[in-house]
């Protein structure tokens, strides 16, 4: 941040208070990166049934779309089987506007019948 100083006439919109000494008082300028520059606190993260709350779904079905990739889900730990999701809900309020929470469902199996094909 620079430093400058200034009359404290300017400082106060030219009254000096009836003195005819002119005194200085420290102004900050902020510059242009600097204003740029915002300190964000990082969003929590929040656990399957609160951000299932937040959706008003059930939480097995938020589940099936965080392993199906949804935007905000991500999953702690290393296990095959079995992981812990945490979520943000800004980002999963983001899927949902895009339209990105649509589970497509398997093909079903083609079998070919026993006999004749007449």
């Amino acid at each position: 941040m620079s430093i400058i100083t200034m009359p404290l006439e300017a400082a106060t919109g030219g009254e000096t208070g009836g003195s005819a000494e002119t005194f200085s008082a420290p102004a900050a300028v902020i510059t242009a990166k600097e204003s740029r520059q915002v300190l964000l606190t990082p969003e929590p993260f929040v656990s399957a049934d609160e951000a299932a709350q937040f959706l008003c779904v059930k939480r097995r079905y938020l589940l099936e779309l965080a392993r199906r990739g949804i935007a905000g889900a991500y999953a702690l730990g290393t296990g095959g089987k079995r992981k812990i999701w945490v979520f943000r809900l800004s980002e999963l309020a983001v899927s949902v506007v895009r339209n990105e929470t649509s589970i497509p469902k398997p093909a079903k199996p083609c079998t070919i019948g026993s006999g004749s094909p007449r």
